[in-house]
Formats: C-alpha cells, sequence, structure tokens
C-alpha cells in the first residue's frame, strides 16, 4: 500500500472518530439539557406560591364551610396553620367545591379560628381571652390544639380555678363554711373587709364569686390586692381604697373603680350587678390585667402591675352583705 493510500485511510478514519465522537458529545449535550430542564421545573415547582395575606381562604370543617383570611390562620407563628397557609406549600386536600378540607370536630377548630381573628386584633390595652371550654369537653379540645401546634398558645395561658377560701377579715366579717362564705357579722353599714387565701404571680386566674346577699342591691366591692400591700392594722376597713388595690363596686350605689387608692367614675358599672349573680374575676399576672366578667354578658377591664404577687380583695358594706366562692 502506497503512503498516499495509508494516508488517505488515515483521513477517513479520523473524520469516522470525529463524526463519532460528535454523536456521543450531542447525545451527552441533549441529555444534560433534559436534566437541567427537569430540574428547573421541579425548582420551580418548590418555590413558594404568590400569597398574600388578603387571601380568602374556603375551609371545610368537618362537612362545615368556613371562611377566613390567610394572615388569621398564620397568627400563631409555628404552628401547623401557619406551615400550611404561609405559602411554602399549597398541595392541600379539598373537597369538591374547591374548599380546603380538615377533618377535624368543627365545634372545637370555630373556637380556635375565632381566637386567632381575636389575636388578630388584639392590643396591651385589650389583649384576647384564652377560649374556655366546659370540663367534659376539654380533652377533645386540647388534643386539637396539640395537633395544630398551639400548645403553647392556649394551655400555657390555662385559666386556673383554684381552691379559693377567704382568709384573713375584720372583725366586721364572718368566714364560714370553711372559707368559702363570707358575710357581715354587725347590724351597722359600715365596711367591712375579707381577703383570698392564695396569692397569685403567674398565669391566668379565673375566681367566681355568687352575690348572695346584697342589701338592696347597693353596694359591694370585688377585686384584687398587692400582696406586699395588705395592712397589719389598717386605718380603715374599706380594703378598697387601700394601696394596691384594684377593682370594681358593684351595685346600684356602684359605678366606681378602684385603681391604688383612686377612685374613679364608670356609670355603665352602675345597676348591672343584683343579688343572686354570679362574677367572674379574671386574673392574667402575665398581661398585666384584671378582667371583670357579668352575667350581662358585659366585661371591664383594668391595667394593673406585672411582675406582683395578688390576692382576692372583697370589702362589704351593708349588715346582711353576703359573698361566695364558687368553684369551678
Amino acid at each position: 500500500m502506497s503512503t498516499d493510500d495509508l494516508l488517505t485511510k488515515f483521513d477517513e478514519m479520523v473524520k469516522r472518530f470525529r463524526e463519532e465522537f460528535n454523536e456521543i458529545i450531542e447525545g451527552e449535550r441533549a441529555k444534560m439539557k433534559a436534566e437541567v430542564e427537569a430540574y428547573n421545573a421541579e425548582k420551580q415547582k418548590m418555590k413558594p406560591f404568590e400569597v398574600s395575606d388578603d387571601d380568602i381562604i374556603d375551609l371545610n370543617v368537618g362537612g362545615q364551610k368556613l371562611t377566613t383570611n390567610r394572615s388569621t390562620l398564620c397568627q400563631v407563628e409555628g404552628s401547623l396553620l401557619a406551615s400550611m397557609f404561609s405559602g411554602r406549600w399549597e398541595d392541600l386536600k379539598r373537597d369538591k367545591d374547591g374548599a380546603i378540607f380538615f377533618d377535624f370536630n368543627p365545634q372545637y377548630f370555630v373556637i380556635i379560628l375565632d381566637y386567632l381573628r381575636a389575636k388578630k386584633n388584639a392590643t396591651p390595652e385589650n389583649p384576647v381571652l384564652v377560649p374556655k371550654v366546659p370540663e367534659e369537653q376539654a380533652k377533645q379540645f386540647n388534643d386539637l390544639v396539640q395537633n395544630l401546634g398551639l400548645t403553647e398558645e392556649f394551655v400555657s395561658k390555662a385559666e386556673i380555678s383554684p381552691g379559693e377560701k377567704f382568709n384573713l377579715h375584720s372583725a366586721e366579717v364572718a368566714v364560714q363554711e370553711g372559707g368559702k362564705v363570707a358575710c357581715k357579722n354587725v347590724s351597722s353599714d359600715v365596711h367591712g373587709y375579707v381577703l383570698g387565701e392564695n396569692v397569685y404571680q403567674d398565669g391566668i386566674v379565673n375566681l367566681k364569686l355568687k352575690l348572695e346577699s346584697v342589701k338592696n342591691n347597693k353596694w359591694m366591692f370585688v377585686g384584687i390586692i398587692k400582696d406586699d400591700a395588705i395592712q397589719v392594722s389598717p386605718a380603715n376597713n374599706a380594703s378598697c381604697g387601700w394601696f394596691g388595690s384594684h377593682g370594681w363596686v358593684l351595685g346600684s350605689d356602684g359605678g366606681r373603680v378602684w385603681q391604688n387608692t383612686l377612685c374613679k367614675i364608670n356609670s355603665t358599672l352602675k345597676n348591672l350587678s343584683k343579688q343572686g349573680d354570679t362574677v367572674e374575676l379574671v386574673l392574667d399576672c402575665d398581661a398585666g390585667m384584671l378582667s371583670l366578667h357579668l352575667p350581662t354578658g358585659q366585661q371591664f377591664q383594668l391595667e394593673i402591675p406585672k411582675c406582683k404577687t395578688w390576692r382576692l380583695n372583697v370589702t362589704l358594706l351593708n349588715a346582711t352583705d353576703k359573698i361566695r366562692i364558687v368553684d369551678g
């Protein structure tokens, strides 16, 4: 074979090699391009959805249709609801109408949703109140709270209904029935005080008081007093006006609000309470707030100092006045 033939054959081999090599390169390039495109498509899917706090969300909770804003469901950071509706993932189970479906008891979910709505509008002066459920429903409600990742929001703030009883009192007042009842033991209309036994420093405390006897539905003070401000030998028995006292005067001669020796008039309070009523004092030690809940559904609130210790404080005036601590 001549030299020219060898060179020609070599050129043909190089040409064929280049063609095969280019085919391999193009094949690998097409494969890599497809993989990159697939990766970018998957990456696009994983991007957060474009969401707004004002988005309206339709829910189907155990068959009950509910509607709310996205921002309401995302009120508590770190909760299941916040994770589901923050936009990180929206592949949620839906019913035939497109509403997001939850297989929860709607009775309890509605309570939680109303709490989240109230939380949006809460202020230090008007904090959101922790919802209460009947004792026989507490387990089911707390289970749902736990499933939604809201335990810290609810359970840590759970109201305490303590085994309170009356303890210290003036000579004008008698304590009966193991400390559950306090009544005047003199026939004259003069002030007499009675204080609770327990000392409260943290958490939320619920105290129920029944106004068993209020002469002419006229006057009775209910509230709290700083434990370290209680006087050993008080100059007067009107504990409502002592330093460190906070609360309300109920009855037709009421309409007075006491805060740390200062008395203010609130005529809205007059005639809202009467003999036989059960009123509730809700002491939120952590938030620095005292609330009065009346059977009429009306509520009144007072700001109180934080990081203090408190005791129940009642002042009786009229000869037949009588008040009872209601457990539970």
